[in-house]
């Protein structure tokens, strides 16, 4: 935590805004830079530091039940991971990254419907979460263009460096909403 928040305040941002409560004043300042970032690496810096930032409960219970599940997952223990994340999620219900990590895992086990429904109730926890917007557009491309395309508009505003989900943004458009003359 100490090392993001030396990359924080390098970043230009006062110390006001690393005040308590720290971890929300980060973010906000975080995002705030992603969507000004003028390259593509900064961009990416900023990205894997709010990673970072979510990947932290605040409990070294629900961080120690969510690195077994990943173990799992890596694994292909499958049923074991999705005891771990389902216990993290009932223990710790305000923590975004454990419902999209959730989803990720009802996602490889087949369950899209799961899935949409937990990264929906990441991104009620946190509506900034850009990688939920991505996972649940991917889920609802097939059912409902339209309200992916707004997910991943949404997530390009967030963060406007990332060529990746521009051509993703651009390619959905036209099949949405066609081509302009």
């Amino acid at each position: 935590m100490r090392r993001i928040l030396v990359a924080f305040l390098a970043l230009g941002l006062s110390a006001a805004q690393a005040g308590a409560p720290p971890r929300a004043n980060l973010l906000d300042g975080l995002f705030q830079k992603l969507r000004q970032a003028e390259d593509p690496q900064t961009a990416a810096q900023l990205r894997g530091m709010i990673a970072a930032l979510w990947s932290r409960s605040g409990s070294p219970t629900a961080d120690l039940l969510m690195a077994r599940a990943e173990t799992a997952l890596r694994a292909q223990n499958a049923d074991v991971a999705a005891k771990l994340l389902d216990r993290v999620v009932s223990l710790y219900p305000d923590w975004g990254q454990a419902w999209r990590r959730r989803a990720q895992s009802a996602v490889e086990d087949g369950d899209r419907d799961a899935a949409m429904l937990d990264l929906s109730k990441a991104l009620s926890i946190e509506p900034r979460d850009f990688l939920a917007m991505r996972q649940l557009s991917e889920l609802l491309r097939d059912s409902r263009k339209a309200e992916a395309l707004d997910l991943l508009r949404r997530a390009a505003e967030l963060d406007p460096q990332d060529a990746g989900l521009a051509h993703e943004v651009e390619a959905l458009s036209r099949e949405v909403e066609g081509r302009g003359i």
